[in-house]
């Protein structure tokens, strides 16, 4: 049964494209200070306690972590001392905020202890003056920083990294991120999102965008798939593009805001040399649908004939077979 669970665990660490999934051992062993991120069970739905390795973006469960011990805890509240570091990871009670056992201390004075104590200081002063009082335990207050006050000029705030562009590597992922108006095409942000560890199979490319004329904000493409998904923002003044799904060499699909008041049309689908159709909405003439079937052979076009029409996806001709 032991066996079973070792290889049960070596099945869910080892990655098949690139190199197992666990932590090289340290030559320093317990003499290594090192820090990591701790995710309380309960907190951000997350239904175990984990540990979070951010030189690598690997989670590790609390009994499987590569870490000897622990030796302080802190967050944006307090700070928590392990009186006992010598113990193994393994021994260490994380409940370290509710313990009651002495097996943490925390440094800073907790806010409600404060207003317990603005409300009991008149009864705490008047036993002091009778010398009754007992004597209260010194807890460290927050103290003021040290460094001087920071100040970032407006120029290089707007510029969020250095020279404008900033690269980060994830697992699976590259995120990219550049200045505003930096970018001819107003890019400012590109996540690359990747099959394999290796980095080398795109899945997907996901590009946001800021201050362009036409309102686009996102676009999503799938390049093994041949597909482009875009996101504009709402305006009245340019084309009133809502979303835009379109996999090339097959069909364009275009959904329109419903403040469109000018034909009220919401919905337009292109199927390359097959049909095109449109769905309208609060129209005068209730008017709801309409479409346009192509002929498949359109080697006979007649002009002076046949009903023709000028795809610009193709840029070719084609014949009107049906209209409704």
């Amino acid at each position: 049964m032991k066996e079973e669970q070792r290889l049960k665990k070596i099945a869910e660490t080892v990655i098949d494209d690139d190199e197992p999934d666990y932590e090289k051992d340290d030559p320093n062993g317990r003499e290594r200070k090192h820090c990591w991120v701790y995710l309380a069970k309960g907190k951000r739905n997350t239904l175990e306690s984990v540990f979070i390795e951010p030189s690598t973006g690997r989670k590790y469960n609390v009994e499987d972590a590569p870490y000897h011990t622990i030796e302080a805890i802190f967050n944006h509240k307090n700070y928590w001392i392990n009186m006992d570091p010598s113990r193994e990871i393994e021994e260490i009670n994380m409940d370290f905020e509710t313990e009651t056992n002495g097996e943490w201390e925390y440094v800073m004075i907790k806010n409600d202890e404060k207003k317990e104590k603005d409300e009991m200081g008149e009864e705490d002063e008047d036993e002091d003056e009778d010398g009754q009082g007992a004597v209260e335990e010194e807890v460290l207050d927050m103290p003021p920083p040290w460094s001087p006050k920071l100040f970032v000029s407006k120029e290089k705030f707007l510029t969020i990294c250095k020279a404008g562009e900033k690269t980060t590597f994830y697992k699976k992922c590259k995120v990219e991120f550049f200045s505003d108006c930096k970018q001819v095409d107003g890019l400012v942000k590109r996540v690359s999102i990747y099959e394999d560890y290796k980095r080398l199979i795109t899945k997907e490319v996901r590009s946001f965008y800021r201050f362009r004329r036409d309102k686009l904000i996102l676009r999503r493409r799938f390049p093994y798939q041949f597909k482009t998904i875009e996101h504009y923002e709402q305006c009245e003044k340019v084309n009133n593009w809502k979303k835009m799904i379109q996999v090339d060499d097959r069909y364009r699909k275009i959904y329109f805001y419903h403040h469109r008041n000018k034909d009220g049309l919401i919905y337009r689908e292109e199927q390359i040399k097959v049909k095109t159709f449109e769905m309208y909405k609060g129209r005068e003439d209730k008017l709801i649908y309409r479409s346009v079937t192509y002929a498949n052979d359109n080697k006979g076009v007649d002009k002076t004939q046949d009903l023709v029409i000028l795809d610009n996806n193709m840029n070719a001709e084609l014949k009107i077979k049906k209209m409704a």
